[in-house]
C-alpha cells in the first residue's frame, strides 16, 4: 500500500510542476502579446499622429528583453505563416 501512495504522491508532484510551467508560459505569452499591442499603437501614433519614435524604441527594447528572458513565443517563427502582407 505504501508503494502505491508513494507513486501517487510523485505523480501529483509532477502534475503540479507541469501545471505551473504551463501557467508561467501562458503569462509570459500574454505579457508579450500586450507588448506587441502597445507597439502597434505606438507605431500607429508615430506614423499617423506625429508622435515621437521614443515609445516605439522603448517597446522594441522591452520585447527584446522579454524574448531573451522567455524565448520566442509559440508560433513566432517565420515559417509558421505567410508573414506581413505584401512581403510574401
Amino acid at each position: 500500500m505504501s508503494g502505491f501512495l508513494d507513486k501517487a504522491k510523485e505523480k501529483a508532484k509532477e502534475t503540479m510542476a507541469t501545471g505551473k510551467q504551463k501557467a508561467d508560459e501562458f503569462q509570459a505569452n500574454r505579457a508579450q502579446g500586450d507588448l506587441y499591442k502597445q507597439l502597434g499603437a505606438a507605431y500607429y501614433a508615430e506614423q499617423r499622429q506625429g508622435a515621437s519614435h521614443d515609445e516605439v524604441s522603448r517597446l522594441l527594447a522591452a520585447l527584446d528583453a522579454h524574448e531573451r528572458e522567455h524565448g520566442p513565443s509559440t508560433g513566432d517563427s517565420p515559417s509558421d505563416g505567410p508573414g506581413p502582407v505584401g512581403l510574401a
